[in-house]
């Protein structure tokens, strides 16, 4: 009996840039694509857009050194986004491959695509995975619109990567009307990227301009309103007072770079709090780090947390959807309310101040994740699914 050819199954993000703007969602979809099983999947991955970054081409190239074909549909022009949309579908148009069996779509934007996708790729099915406890949080008018009114019926199934999110996608009354039920498929991690090398802590730390003697409290992620670091900053004197040697690394960034800048100036903070912009070593700035915060206001299921937790990071997180799904406050990290700097600061100094406790919780945190949150698990269900879906 003939072994059946592997399905074809697009797989679009909406950048390559994993150390630029889009960061989580688009390692977690490079790496499940470079974890599938090339006899039983055959990825194609392809990107939106192109944000001139180092890390575009570099994570294109790399994709194509290991046999998966991918592209870039169009460039991303700040000053006309709409315009940017525009030139993605016909990029799309010209250079996704087809047929294919299944395009599988991870973003906002990447949704509506692959619904305008479909018919040209001769797809036999169409599937949305959500990443994000708020949907269109930019743009509200179109999270009531697509999510609620089109995507029950116009996609053949639909993921979310926590519990939160799926939770959403069950109670919008068109699915429950229509009987469909949506599926997780949490958030993974590529865990042998923090395994083997060693960094040596002192002198990264020295390559960053940090004291040695310095208490590291430090995040990652796009700077952003979502990820509340105007709190974190806020928060930041509160815990100088009780740590007088305390240092902040914000890693990253986004459109809010020199607004969160200027907060820091206002606060009178600047020397303490290190922005040092979209980084390619994030992997061994986590050995710097004393502690972890995700100061997030919502969530899906975040990389950055599941990163500091693989490191072995002791980790202060808000209590968020996803974040709550990592984090278990006192026994695997520290979580405190949303929005509130003091109660953040008061995490933050009391994880700190018993470091033993902390590494307990990290040890606890590791654990966990390494059994639930593999990327070779997921890529496994993945897989699993795709056959499923097609029968």
């Amino acid at each position: 009996m003939s072994q059946r050819a592997p399905l074809r199954v697009l797989i679009l993000v909406a950048s390559f840039a994993i150390e630029g703007p889009l960061g989580g969602v688009a390692r977690f979809v490079v790496e499940l694509s470079r974890a599938l099983d090339r006899q039983r999947i055959r990825p194609i991955v392809g990107a939106l857009w192109d944000y001139h970054t180092e890390f575009d081409r570099r994570w294109l190239a790399r994709l194509h050194d290991e046999g998966i074909d991918a592209f870039i549909a169009a460039d991303w022009a700040e000053a006309s986004p709409y315009g940017s949309c525009v030139a993605a579908l016909r990029g799309l148009w010209r250079h996704a491959p087809g047929p294919v069996a299944i395009i599988h779509s991870h973003g906002e934007f990447t949704d509506l695509a692959a619904l305008a996708l479909r018919r040209h790729l001769s797809a036999r099915a169409v599937v949305r995975t959500v990443h994000n406890e708020v949907e269109w949080a930019k743009r509200p008018l179109f999270g009531k619109l697509f999510p609620n009114l089109l995507y029950p019926f116009a996609f053949d199934a639909e993921l979310a990567v926590a519990r939160q999110a799926l939770t959403n996608l069950d109670a919008r009354p068109l699915a429950r009307l229509l009987g469909r039920r949506s599926s997780r498929m949490a958030n993974a991690l590529n865990f042998a990227r923090f395994e083997g090398g060693l960094v040596d802590r002192t002198t990264k730390r020295a390559s960053l301009g940090l004291p040695a003697e310095a208490v590291v409290i430090g995040s990652v992620g796009r700077l952003a309103p979502q990820k509340g670091y105007h709190v974190l900053l806020n928060a930041a004197p509160l815990v100088l007072r009780a740590i007088p040697n305390a240092h902040f690394l914000v890693i990253g960034d986004g459109r809010l770079a020199e607004p969160l800048r200027a907060q820091a100036q206002a606060l009178g903070i600047a020397e303490r709090v290190l922005f040092t912009g979209s980084r390619q070593d994030v992997e061994e700035l986590y050995a710097v780090m004393d502690c972890f915060v995700s100061s997030s206001l919502w969530e899906g299921l975040p990389t950055v947390v599941l990163e500091s937790i693989a490191a072995r990071v002791p980790v202060v997180a808000t209590r968020v959807a996803g974040n709550t799904e990592l984090v278990v406050d006192g026994e695997s990290g520290v979580l405190t309310p949303p929005g509130d700097a003091q109660a953040l600061a008061q995490g933050i100094v009391r994880l700190l101040g018993d470091r033993d406790w902390a590494q307990q919780l990290a040890g606890r945190a590791y654990a966990a994740a390494r059994a639930n949150f593999s990327i070779q698990a997921v890529a496994e269900q993945q897989s699993a699914f795709y056959e499923r879906l097609l029968g």
